[in-house]
């Protein structure tokens, strides 16, 4: 037996926001595991306290 189930606009944006959010923790989560991906994040973030790049006005 099929039930129907009624929202209203802002309750349906609720939903699509925590879906949004849950998303978006799920992805984090997948590039955690993901070697190459911290790999190239760790040495990016070493080149920023480093000041290893380009002046965005030099450019």
């Amino acid at each position: 037996m099929q039930k129907t189930i009624t929202l209203d606009t802002k309750m349906f944006q609720d939903i699509m926001k925590v879906k949004e959010e849950f998303d978006a923790i799920v992805e984090s989560i997948e590039l955690m595991f993901n070697n190459e991906f911290m790999e190239s994040y760790s040495k990016a973030k070493q080149e920023i306290e480093n000041r290893e790049f380009v002046d965005w006005n030099k450019l």
